[in-house]
């Protein structure tokens, strides 16, 4: 190339104008931000769905304990529909408390030990829980409860499950023959 070419304008050389170069920059910001969006909105929905998972799975631990509670406890008594108290040892003993606080932001589903007055949060994120129970009549027309029914619904955000058991205690089961 001669120096009298380079001054007229005539290009030989190989190269990106400045325009080429700022027009496939902005192209490729573009995508950036469409493929950082995408993984947030990824990220966002990985979380929500974990969230989810840890408060149904935390759900259905708690149902299983409290149906094993009753499974194995000496008498039960049902006070309210939120409210639930065993009775293990001795008869006049109560020993367990399962409760719902329904007035908690998040909704918790409570175990109180009646011997310490500890109190454990068994579930998070509960939405609305109830236990009802069928009552039967014993020897000496001794009402007792014969069954217990629990039904929970356990919310995160979008998702929702409901949760349903019933046990009966099996001290007061009476097996014919």
């Amino acid at each position: 190339m001669k120096p009298s070419d380079a001054r007229s304008g005539n290009r030989s050389c190989p190269g990106f104008s400045l325009v080429e170069v700022m027009i496939s920059l902005a192209i490729s910001a573009m995508l950036l931000a469409a493929v950082a969006a995408a993984f947030s909105a990824s990220t966002a929905a990985v979380e929500n769905n974990d969230q989810f998972f840890r408060a149904s799975q935390s759900a259905r631990v708690a149902l299983n304990l409290m149906l094993t509670e009753i499974r194995r406890c000496n008498a039960v008594n049902v006070p309210s529909a939120t409210r639930i108290d065993m009775i293990t040892a001795d008869l006049q003993d109560l020993s367990f408390v399962y409760t719902y606080d329904s007035t908690r932001q998040t909704g918790k589903l409570m175990l109180i030990k009646n011997d310490t007055g500890a109190q454990y949060t068994l579930a998070d994120h509960v939405a609305a829980m109830t236990f009802a129970n069928d009552t039967a009549l014993g020897a000496g027309n001794v009402t007792y409860v014969a069954r217990v029914a629990i039904a929970m619904n356990v919310e995160n955000k979008d998702n929702q499950v409901r949760l349903a058991g019933s046990a009966a205690p099996r001290r007061v089961l009476v097996y014919k023959s």
